[in-house]
């Protein structure tokens, strides 16, 4: 009855709880990437959370430095939601063969919802830039638009404009 046990614990920390908590870390840390941030302080050398508003995010940039850098940050936004769910859907793909994430349609589910939480999180509180980051207008409808891009089209429908700005 030992090894029985044993197995089922070694199964519950190493197949399932070890994958959600590397895809924690690495969305988190695509999160991190705050493309408003990085912009301004690295290619502008200004820092955009002493500007406007103080938020690093890109309606802020925007309105402080407009330009065509604007589509630099939008690019970094949405590129790091797409990779924070392509790397946590490969990471479960590739896990293992015969654990639960290998054979079970809705833990892909589960880990591009736990991915997108990791990104958003890294994007409104990223370690990199002192956890003073963006809204997440950006990234968490980019993320909305991979788990399902028809609930993501209505919910722009009933979101308020003055919410996004």
């Amino acid at each position: 009855m030992a090894g029985m046990e044993q197995e089922m614990l070694r199964f519950f920390l190493f197949d399932m709880v070890l994958p959600l908590l590397l895809v924690a870390v690495a969305a988190y840390l695509c999160g991190c990437f705050n493309g408003a941030v990085i912009v301004s302080k690295y290619i502008l050398r200004d820092d955009i959370r002493t500007h406007g508003s103080g938020n690093a995010g890109l309606t802020n940039f925007f309105r402080t430095f407009g330009g065509p850098l604007t589509f630099v940050v939008i690019l970094t936004d949405v590129l790091k939601a797409v990779v924070a769910v392509w790397v946590g859907v490969l990471t479960v793909q590739y896990w293992g063969g015969g654990t639960i994430w290998a054979q079970e349609e809705i833990a892909f589910e589960i880990v591009k919802y736990w991915s997108g939480l990791f990104c958003l999180l890294g994007h409104m509180f990223p370690c990199m830039f002192g956890f003073r980051g963006g809204k997440g207008i950006l990234s968490g409808g980019t993320v909305a638009f991979l788990l399902d891009w028809r609930l993501a089209l209505l919910s722009l429908l009933f979101t308020p404009f003055s919410y996004v700005c």
